[in-house]
């Protein structure tokens, strides 16, 4: 069983992720919960604040009508027990701070947002709330693109720098294995000498972790992204599982952190987890 909670704008983006998260929640059982997340800033004078606290009410209750609204449109596409909760909360924090803090009150094993594309500065520069949330959040993000569809999650690539091989494929596993899912442990060296050491700590790992369904990978390429996109692409992935660390210098510099990069560009969900 898996608690999910979905932001959503009602946007056709969220709307597709809410749908993604709800044949998860039919597979694992749990709950759902929709989130929309308004935010406030409070007038000085008395008078304004007045008039702010009115058209905040009216504007959370059209709010709730239209969530409520649309989790009764997807009635007939859920098979869990429990009904689709809606909350609506104003705020006058971050979007990412509001998110996290709902998460702790919701006990949420899973947050799914949708993602899409952005190319030249606006991948290297602009954040997004969704790749802003796998930075901040100690909660898994699934980032959906618009247009993914859910198969199943029959094949997963969990793209690891070893350093936390055991922990992390422990995790993993407690996701999908009520999927079956075939996970593709690929480790990107930089030399053919780096990749015969990953490949028997690849194997040892997949071994020590008793799942039955492990394809251990080691690729030789000086580009991750590179290496990470074609091997997505020929191994016709369902999902891609990656572990946020603390930032190098460099990296916050540039803001050039892996996961974030990949949660922009990739075709298919990505599962980041902060380790």
């Amino acid at each position: 069983m898996v608690n999910i909670l979905v932001p959503t704008d009602l946007s056709a983006l969220s709307k597709a992720s809410v749908q993604y998260a709800v044949k998860i929640v039919n597979k694992l059982g749990g709950t759902l919960t929709l989130l929309h997340v308004m935010t406030m800033l409070s007038p000085t004078r008395t008078a304004m604040r007045q008039r702010a606290k009115a058209l905040e009410k009216e504007l959370v209750e059209t709010a709730q009508e239209d969530l409520e609204a649309f989790a009764h449109s997807l009635s007939k596409q859920v098979k869990f027990p429990d009904p689709i909760r809606c909350r609506v909360v104003v705020s006058s924090s971050s979007f990412t701070d509001t998110v996290r803090k709902e998460a702790r009150k919701q006990h949420t094993g899973l947050i799914v947002m949708g993602t899409h594309g952005a190319s030249g500065l606006q991948k290297v520069v602009l954040g997004s709330n969704t790749t802003t949330l796998i930075s901040a959040s100690a909660v898994p993000v699934l980032a959906v693109p618009e247009a993914a569809a859910f198969k199943g999650f029959r094949n997963m690539i969990y793209a690891t720098d070893m350093r936390h091989l055991d922990k992390e494929l422990k995790m993993l596993i407690s996701y999908v294995e009520k999927f079956n899912t075939t996970i593709h442990m690929v480790h990107i060296a930089s030399s053919g000498r780096q990749a015969v050491v990953a490949e028997e700590k690849l194997e040892e790992a997949a071994a020590r972790s008793e799942y039955k369904k492990i394809v251990t990978i080691v690729l030789v390429d000086t580009n991750l992204d590179t290496a990470l996109d074609q091997y997505i692409e020929n191994s016709k992935a369902d999902v891609l599982a990656m572990f946020t660390h603390g930032l190098s210098f460099y990296e916050k510099l540039f803001n050039r952190s892996l996961t974030r990069r990949m949660a922009f560009h990739v075709k298919i969900p990505l599962l980041a987890f902060k380790h």
